[in-house]
């Protein structure tokens, strides 16, 4: 049970790190999808169960899951690049409550956890510290895109409750073959799409970079989410969820040097008050 949660934590605090890296990775986006989908399906090749794959890459689930990947990849990616790091991982974790929604439980003490998102929900983009920030600019951070980010990140965060139920009806406990069947197609489909469109002379080192990154924080954090997805409850991985925001603004202040304030530090403890809630009454919450 308690390496689930450990887990579940870890995968969080990964995972929260790709809004700073795609802002700031100088490649171009299209290809920022790409190194991402290779790199998933490249190393998870080493550690599939290879007729587990066959029988469910071309399944309705398997076609499903990635096919719903693509769509959670691109649309969260965008509403990072648009959007705030703080804004818009806040919104992305709306994505738990969701997951509950969809599960049909009863919502009562994550309300506070939800308190804590919308304290947390009016950072702003500080302009001063990418005014020098070419493929910042480049990449369409400007105020009047505002509006997308938002439909973008709440579509990333809906396509995140569909996976976890996806998940969880591609019965395996070699969680590689999850990474693998949700990565597959989109490989395929950006590897043919950007073949011939990338001058890949300028961009080799930030490729490589971009490729690393996704190994030791993606492929890593999304392995132990996985590894969760198929083994916790959907109230007790939707409660867990929430400390990837904390983590995001804990980065932000490491990273981007931004500012503590009293609504942060309330918003922040609203988050962490179920989640304690939950860690304290497990018996309250069946573990599967």
């Amino acid at each position: 049970m308690y390496i689930d949660i450990f887990y579940k934590i870890l995968s969080e605090s990964l995972l929260s790190l790709y809004p700073v890296f795609v802002k700031y990775i100088n490649i171009p986006f299209g290809l920022e999808l790409w190194s991402r989908f290779f790199t998933y399906v490249f190393i998870s090749l080493f550690f599939i169960d290879k007729t587990f794959i066959l029988k469910y890459i071309f399944s309705r689930s398997g076609l499903l899951l990635s096919f719903i990947t693509i769509l959670h990849v691109y649309t969260s990616y965008r509403g990072f690049l648009l959007l705030d790091s703080g804004i818009a991982y806040s919104i992305f974790y709306t994505y738990p409550l969701m997951i509950l929604l969809l599960a049909k439980e009863k919502i009562n003490y994550i309300i506070i956890a939800i308190i804590g998102v919308i304290l947390l929900n009016e950072e702003k983009i500080d302009k001063e510290k990418f005014k020098n920030n070419d493929i910042f600019i480049k990449k369409n951070i400007k105020e009047n895109f505002k509006y997308e980010g938002v439909c973008m990140i709440i579509l990333a965060a809906f396509t995140e409750a569909l996976i976890y139920f996806t998940v969880k009806d591609i019965k395996t406990k070699n969680n590689w073959n999850h990474v693998f069947i949700s990565y597959a197609l989109g490989t395929i489909l950006f590897t043919i799409y950007y073949y011939k469109k990338i001058q890949y002379k300028n961009i080799i080192k930030p490729l490589t970079v971009s490729i690393f990154i996704n190994i030791f924080v993606g492929l890593v954090g999304y392995l132990l989410r996985f590894y969760s997805m198929s083994r916790l409850t959907p109230i007790f991985y939707s409660i867990l969820s929430y400390f990837g925001i904390l983590m995001a603004y804990v980065y932000g202040v490491i990273i981007n040097n931004d500012e503590i304030t009293i609504k942060k530090i309330i918003g922040t403890l609203f988050i962490l008050i179920p989640n304690i809630y939950i860690l304290l009454k497990p018996s309250s919450n069946s573990i599967s």
